[in-house]
């Protein structure tokens, strides 16, 4: 008994050398081609001239790239553009990806980017768009998940665009006011949240008390005074300047009166607005209120500076929906057609306006009474 068991697992043992000796035998050697070695092939459009600002999208197809065996590689348009055609910028990659060689699809929008931003490169500013010039193209390969040991680029393309001036988009960032309102430290400073109005614009709307006096710290360097934003002379009161944030002064408001203040961190200017109406609407209080309090029990927020509410409060049940309104009661109240996520969380308040949606967790809440505009930012844990 005991010897037909050790036969039995010798056996074994051996027919599974043989099937592992059998595996390394097939198994494929992955090669990585040289660059150039698998052909892109143009659009026929790209005989022509071709209008971005007016075209919906150019497909481009390729060889594949030979790995050694089959498997799914990437593929990722690059465009470098140049005027004269021998001063080229470096290459800028599209977000548009695709499995399909054949087929590879980008969208006018993501190649004027990409123009856009190798002509800035080379020194066009905005006021000389549009412009005519010429576009190489190249595709970027890798095998899907080994981008950094599997990358190769196709033979180039050219072609000649015309396009206007197209920045890719900016996410919104998180930047917060410290100074003499909100107060000088971080934990004021996150009572104190710009509200984003796209293409990189921050304001921030209040009485300007005092002597207003303020910097700005992203979310990433609160506390950090060496990378704070502002002006390149303490205590200027100029209505529109330059921001810095190497050894940056603060800046002071011009009068003590109801201003917008624009920050424009993609020119990396500001400018204060004077508000015509110097005597908005004054509520005694503003407060959450929704299915997470069965529409009762009303939670408060804290007036931080003229206008502008504040509060931390966690959900803790899913599919939360509330609103926000004054003095507790219906007659005035804000809401919005809108979902919160980490990267959607600002929105316009409607009066009387939808239900704001939320998933479970914990939030800090902006409102500003005078421009109506509603943050609603996730708390990471």
């Amino acid at each position: 008994m005991k010897q037909s068991s050790i036969l039995a697992s010798m056996l074994m043992a051996l027919v599974a050398f043989t099937a592992c000796s059998t595996d390394r035998d097939d198994n494929p050697i992955l090669s990585v081609p040289a660059n150039g070695s698998f052909t892109l092939y143009a659009p026929g459009i790209t005989a022509n001239t071709i209008d971005l600002d007016n075209s919906t999208s150019l497909t481009f197809k390729a060889d594949q790239p030979n790995y050694g065996y089959t498997a799914p590689v990437i593929y990722m348009m690059e465009f470098a553009a140049s005027e004269d055609g021998n001063t080229w910028s470096s290459w800028q990659g599209t977000d548009t990806s695709n499995e399909n060689p054949l087929a590879i699809t980008v969208p006018a929008s993501e190649i004027a980017s990409a123009v856009t931003v190798g002509l800035v490169e080379l020194g066009r500013e905005e006021s000389q768009f549009p412009l005519t010039s010429k576009v190489r193209a190249r595709i970027h390969a890798y095998l899907s998940g080994q981008e950094e040991l599997t990358s190769v680029y196709s033979q180039e393309v050219q072609f000649t665009a015309t396009t206007s001036y197209v920045l890719p988009p900016i996410p919104s960032s998180r930047f917060y006011m410290v100074g003499a309102l909100p107060g000088w430290n971080a934990e004021a400073a996150l009572t104190a949240l710009f509200f984003p109005k796209g293409g990189d614009v921050y304001t921030y709307t209040t009485q300007f008390v005092g002597d207003g006096n303020l910097k700005i710290w992203i979310e990433e360097d609160l506390g950090v005074w060496a990378n704070a934003y502002c002006c390149e002379t303490d205590g200027s009161q100029d209505m529109t300047g330059t921001i810095i944030q190497a050894d940056a002064g603060a800046i002071k408001a011009p009068s003590a009166e109801y201003y917008t203040f624009t920050f424009d961190k993609h020119h990396m200017s500001y400018t204060w607005t004077k508000l015509e109406n110097q005597e908005p609407a004054e509520y005694t209080s503003i407060s959450l209120i929704g299915n997470f309090n069965d529409w009762a029990d009303d939670v408060d927020m804290t007036q931080v500076t003229p206008h502008n509410w504040y509060v931390e409060h966690e959900f803790t049940s899913d599919d939360i929906e509330f609103k926000f309104r004054a003095n507790h009661d219906w007659a005035t109240n804000w809401g919005a057609a809108w979902t919160v996520s980490d990267t959607d969380f600002y929105a316009e308040g409607v009066g009387g306006g939808d239900n704001i949606k939320c998933a479970k967790g914990k939030y800090r809440f902006y409102l500003n009474d005078i421009t109506n505009g509603l943050l609603v930012v996730p708390v990471a844990e």
